[in-house]
């Protein structure tokens, strides 16, 4: 994994706009969420990260979130379960979908259960600045 705290010439400029939106990153490994919300800080956006899908839940409601990412594969609950929630509770809300399991048949589910997009670890900066910027410009 590059390292986002020492400067890479493939992160984006600050984006005036990434000042105003909330991202809730939730994934039960530390190091990655970590990563994410580091690189999402240094173009602008304010990110909160969370280990569990119950954590997420009790997230949401307190603030105005403009993008939820979550991991697919968690010890308690599914990134399913929060799509499922998400969508009853806060539909506004799009979420990205991180996985290292992207067999045909998840890639189904992730779009049946109208996930914005899929981010399929290990992924790139530019796969994650890009799919950031497309799923909030929708």
């Amino acid at each position: 994994m590059p390292d986002p705290e020492k400067g890479d010439p493939m992160i984006p400029s600050l984006d005036p706009a990434a000042a105003k939106r909330n991202v809730l990153i939730v994934d039960d490994e530390e190091r990655l969420s970590r990563f994410v919300s580091i690189c999402l800080n240094r173009v602008g956006y304010h990110t909160t990260t969370c280990r569990s899908v119950d954590e997420a839940r009790e997230l949401l409601p307190t603030e105005r979130w403009s993008l939820v990412m979550t991991d697919l594969v968690m010890p308690d609950e599914t990134g399913f379960d929060l799509l499922r929630w998400i969508g009853e509770n806060c539909p506004e809300v799009p979420v990205i979908v991180l996985t290292a399991h992207s067999t045909p048949a998840v890639v189904k589910q992730v779009a049946q259960a109208r996930a914005a997009a899929l981010l399929k670890k290990p992924f790139s900066l530019e796969e994650l600045y890009k799919t950031v910027s497309d799923t909030l410009a929708a």
